[in-house]
């Protein structure tokens, strides 16, 4: 599948594996999209600069090279400047074409049916999801439709100025967005006024329907004045993209007292207070396609809002769009100056950056031929490197490619010879490409069925969100793969039976990613306390920062929250350092009672079989100025601190005093021996049992923690 990218100074195509349908989307085979002339050209115009100059301007890019230097060394500090400067950025957001494949969760589309999307990039194929598709009139053209998006900023823009009849508005700036408003204001009953520095746009909006407009190089205030006998205009909209102050000056100046101004385009917002306050006018800014915008529950897992409390939502902003169209109230035909093959992308965005009075609206035309479905995998060309693929070690597919991973796991993964990166698996088919282009897969692939089933891969390694964790694993357990599983294994009580039953079923290894196990340090720690005699005493304190709500970890859709996705870690690391089985668990939580998913100030204390006790503090209410995670431990006349895996301490029957510059978690030996355990040449120091073991553990501290600190019997 072709998909329309940008790299440093140039736009292309790239070959990448299509999207997968899911319930709540729906696959389109591309007809039109439309290039938009303001966020796509700023963008392209921005590599258009020398990549190290723009850099070297930058202080907040010069101090975080700095930092990754300090922490990371110059090898990894290398590589992801080079990323940086190379990788891709996807183009465009709105367009139109065929439904080729329907989830289950969709009303009103059909396999066959034409379709307008927003919020996806020029591509072949689109996976477009449930609130950012809607079903094209049978009287507009897809050339037409690609509009939907623009259309609906430019819809949304009209209800936040909340016009009435007769009202007078400025539109200052007449490009492809300025235009639309202009005609939805006049579709509402408003008397439009334009500006711009074009003769052409001019013209063009005065033919659709304005009733006058005025040379932005002239006396705009003096004209507007003029025409209005000195009263000003009721609303002023800026669609005019500036840096300056000017714009939002010149909005001021024309408007009439309580007046309204409103903010589209990206336009500077350094108001001249003291002439707002004098005319006590209201700014409002405009926020892209309407209600739902930016909100995940919305947008991503299609949950709409009731029409009774949101009447307008981006979804129904579409649709009324395409409506307007259908009923010739709106007119984008007259919009369009060019249309380009997509193999042809490249000389659209030459001829908006180089000639922007010779266009307006430039299309990006797709081939009719019917799409492969089965296209989900692609082989992957690695030019800069020849890696000799080594059969004597075990073939790896890897799910996920998120900012852990790529800090993490894939860079060790690269590094090891002990392993291949057979497939890189993603659901975006653009970032499994790129990704195992850097990462120096052999191939990228969005088709996890595909993967499963291919002889070739003999292990899995999942670093997807946790709530995708559970039944990953298990497909690849059945599939007959090893795994390697980012904690949390499971995050519920379905998740973990789910799992028992498909270990039961299996020889291969499913291991979590429990990697303070391998930390050097600790490793010294267990040393000694194995050497020790009784019951032991351990605190952990993990002071770990608060995260804001809108963070994907507390999102009941992809997360159990942070003690089951985080404090998992420890609970292991207590059962590990003890080596015996917790018996018992008690916990508080800090304030008021709150959802289990959003708890994240907690402390547990665990009772073992063989006596021993672990309290756990886990807060997000500490300063990162003291370090994240300190252990004490205590048994048989021994004390033993580590702080944040720079220092080690043990006193007591020996001494030791350890110091390291730089923290090591042990996220690279633990690799190393999952392939060593896979291979047959170690014993698996983690199993299944331990990631189901963990994941008990933190959901009876849930229990616990809200329930006043009742005291819950894990069943060991």
């Amino acid at each position: 599948m072709q998909k329309n990218a940008l790299r440093a100074a140039a736009v292309g195509n790239e070959d990448v594996p299509m999207p997968q349908c899911t319930d709540g989307s729906v696959l389109i085979a591309n007809r039109h999209s439309l290039i938009s002339a303001g966020t796509e050209m700023t963008a392209v115009g921005s590599t258009k600069k020398d990549m190290v100059k723009k850099a070297l301007g930058d202080p907040d890019i010069r101090q975080s090279v700095v930092d990754m230097l300090v922490q990371d060394g110059v090898s990894k500090t290398s590589d992801r400047v080079q990323y940086e400067m190379t990788k891709w950025t996807p183009l465009g957001y709105s367009g139109a074409g065929i439904a080729i494949e329907v989830g289950a969760n969709i009303d009103g589309i059909r396999v066959g049916d034409r379709v307008a999307y927003a919020g996806q990039g020029h591509a072949e194929i689109i996976r477009a999801a449930k609130n950012l598709c809607v079903p094209v009139p049978d009287n507009v053209t897809t050339q037409e439709a690609a509009f939907v998006a623009l259309g609906s900023i430019a819809m949304q823009a009209v209800r936040r100025a909340d016009v009435q009849v007769g009202d007078v508005v400025a539109v200052l700036g007449l490009g492809l967005v300025g235009q639309l408003v202009s005609q939805l204001l006049q579709a509402a009953g408003a008397r439009v006024i334009g500006t711009d520095v074009m003769d052409e746009r001019l013209e063009l909006a005065q033919k659709l329907g304005a009733e006058i407009c005025f040379d932005a190089r002239g006396d705009v205030v003096k004209n507007f004045n003029s025409y209005t006998d000195g009263l000003g205009v009721d609303c002023v909209m800026i669609c005019a993209s500036s840096g300056n102050r000017a714009v939002i000056e010149q909005a001021v100046k024309i408007a009439r007292e309580r007046g309204r101004v409103v903010a589209v385009g990206q336009c500077s917002l350094d108001v001249p207070r003291n002439e707002f306050y004098m005319k006590e006018l209201d700014l409002v800014i405009s926020r892209s396609y309407g209600p739902g915008r930016y909100d995940p529950s919305y947008e991503e897992h299609g949950v709409d809002y009731p029409i009774g409390f949101v009447r307008w939502t981006e979804r129904r902003n579409m649709a009324e769009f395409l409506r307007l169209i259908a009923s010739k109230k709106v007119d984008v035909k007259a919009l369009i100056t060019h249309e380009f093959a997509l193999d042809d992308a490249q000389q659209g965005y030459e001829l908006l950056m180089d000639r922007p009075s010779e266009c307006l609206a430039v299309l990006l035309r797709y081939p009719d031929e019917e799409p492969d479905l089965r296209a989900g995998s692609i082989e992957i060309a690695q030019p800069d490197r020849v890696k000799v693929v080594d059969r004597t070690v075990p073939n790896i597919a890897v799910i996920g490619c998120g900012s852990f991973a790529k800090q993490f796991h894939l860079p060790n993964l690269k590094r090891s010879s002990k392993a291949n990166l057979h497939t890189l698996a993603a659901s975006s088919g653009q970032s499994a490409k790129e990704m195992g282009q850097r990462f120096g897969a052999q191939y990228a692939t969005t088709d996890l069925d595909e993967l499963f089933a291919n002889p070739d891969i003999d292990a899995v390694m999942i670093f997807t969100r946790d709530k995708q964790h559970a039944e990953l694993s298990a497909r690849a357990l059945r599939a007959g793969k090893h795994v390697f599983c980012e904690k949390p294994l499971a995050t519920d009580d379905d998740d973990i039976e789910m799992l028992r039953e498909a270990g039961a079923g299996s020889d291969r290894l499913c291991m979590t990613g429990f990697n303070r196990r391998f930390a050097p340090m600790l490793v010294q720690a267990k040393e000694v306390l194995d050497r020790c005699h009784g019951p032991k005493i351990i605190h952990f304190r993990v002071n770990a920062g608060g995260l804001p709500k809108s963070s994907w970890v507390f999102d009941p859709n992809h997360s159990a929250g942070r003690i089951v996705g985080e404090a998992c870690h420890f609970v292991d690391l207590f059962r590990w350092l003890i080596g015996a089985e917790a018996v018992s668990v008690s916990a508080h939580s800090l304030g008021s009672p709150t959802a289990a998913n959003l708890l994240d100030d907690v402390t547990a204390t665990l009772d073992f079989a063989d006596g021993s006790l672990a309290t756990l503090i886990y807060t997000a209410q500490g300063s990162p100025s003291i370090g994240k995670e300190r252990l004490e431990a205590f048994c048989d006349g021994t004390a033993i601190t580590m702080d944040d895996y720079r220092t080690l301490s043990v006193r007591g029957a020996s001494r030791i005093d350890l110091k390291h510059r730089a923290p090591n978690k042990g996220h690279d030996v633990e690799l190393e021996h999952f392939f060593d355990a896979i291979s047959g040449t170690a014993t698996p120091q983690i199993t299944l049992r331990d990631g189901l073991q963990s994941a008990r553990l933190c959901l009876a501290i849930l229990e616990s923690a809200r329930h006043s600190a009742r005291e819950v019997n894990t069943g060991q």
